[in-house]
């Protein structure tokens, strides 16, 4: 290269005393800016790489607003969840909070009732049941006492007396009208009219006493049809209650729950996008923001790190070198910046996708540094020199 860059110089030289401009092929090739390509020593793949942590995170409220508490600085060690830094005007987000906390508690409650009130209602629909089995066996028992060859005996009386006395009746008639067309003053009309009178009383006397008999046993039976009725809905009633809750009562309660816990969640939500926490247990790194400030939306204010491990990264491991490398393959790396210090690494992972740098294809490779000195900083530039 350093003999054609010669020859290049002493062609543009004879261009310029001709007046001529002669652009070489090699001239044009030098001008183009490229990645450092990956170097080969002893048949091992050389990289360059950048310390890193175990893992960062750039931190920003995922809500515009006021900044009212900062809660940690540079160098302090938190804990995954801890807050950091909060907006203020929180009373509105607070509320919702407290509101939907309240309605899962009363939907909570609900659905706990349902529960108990169906077990309640179990042991009722059993009583009930119990109940109705009694009052049948004393329907029956009063029909068998009733239907029995007195009570024939007596309706079979009664059904002669009716029949007795509808002949009376009719003699009692056959005499009045005998005698109707007389004097209404007349002894023997008002005989004959007082007879019918009396005949049709006891008529009347005979079918009542008759009807009622016959009603004792209409009504014993009816009371056995309507005691069977109840036992049989009873027993429907507790077969259901035995399955649990009314289904259209459950699924309203279940509904009503799933739609509480739902907006407890929203609003906790939006409460908390006015905090910025720790995504894990971390270092806080920097903090570029302070009480009473306007944070925007979206903006780095908080920078963690995971210090307990320290990684290298590579920055510019080409496509034709990433295919020779694997996982589990040693590495040394040497810091530029402590150019007496080398430390050992394994590959942990290869990169997936890649990054476009100056037109070359690289890839990343991390590599766990297995014993990192105590004067490594995030960001120093390390040659990697892979195994």
């Amino acid at each position: 290269m350093k003999k054609s860059l010669f020859h290049t110089l002493v062609l543009l030289t004879l261009a310029a005393l001709t007046g001529l401009f002669v652009l070489t092929g090699c001239a044009q090739t030098a001008a183009t800016p490229t990645v450092a390509p990956v170097t080969q020593s002893n048949g091992s793949a050389i990289a360059e790489g950048r310390v890193v942590p175990n893992d960062f995170a750039y931190l920003s409220f995922m809500s515009s607003g006021q900044v009212s508490e900062v809660l940690v600085k540079a160098g302090d060690q938190v804990k995954k969840g801890d807050v950091l830094a909060r907006l203020g005007d929180r009373e509105a987000a607070e509320a919702a909070v407290a509101a939907a906390e309240l309605e899962l508690t009363a939907a909570q409650r609900q659905a706990d009732d349902l529960q108990k009130t169906a077990a309640l209602g179990t042991q009722q629909a059993q009583a009930d049941l119990l109940a109705a089995e009694r009052a049948l066996i004393q329907a029956r028992q009063t029909l068998t006492a009733l239907d029995t060859d007195d009570y024939q005996t007596r309706l079979d009386d009664a059904r002669e007396e009716v029949t007795t006395a509808k002949d009376d009746l009719k003699d009692a008639q056959d005499e009045f009208d005998k005698v109707k067309d007389l004097d209404v003053d007349n002894t023997t009309r008002k005989n004959a009219d007082k007879a019918l009178s009396d005949a049709q009383r006891t008529y009347d006397e005979a079918i009542y006493k008759r009807d009622l008999i016959i009603n004792e046993l209409d009504q014993a039976k009816t009371a056995v049809d309507l005691a069977q009725a109840r036992v049989d809905e009873a027993r429907r009633i507790s077969t259901a209650k035995v399955s649990g809750p009314d289904p259209d009562d459950q699924a309203l309660a279940d509904a009503r729950l799933k739609n509480a816990r739902a907006q407890l969640a929203a609003a906790q939500a939006a409460l908390s996008r006015l905090d910025i926490t720790a995504p894990y247990d971390c270092t806080v790194m920097k903090v570029d923001i302070s009480a009473g400030e306007k944070a925007a939306q979206g903006l780095t204010v908080i920078t963690v790190a995971d210090l307990s491990q320290w990684v290298v990264e590579t920055t510019d491991l080409a496509e034709r070198d990433v295919v020779s490398l694997k996982i589990g393959q040693k590495a040394s790396l040497n810091p530029d910046a402590l150019p007496d210090l080398e430390m050992t690494g394994t590959i942990e992972s290869i990169a997936d996708t890649y990054i476009e740098k100056s037109g070359d294809i690289t890839y990343v490779v991390r590599i766990p540094i297995e014993n990192p000195d105590p004067l490594l900083r995030w960001g120093m530039t390390v040659k990697v020199n892979f195994k």
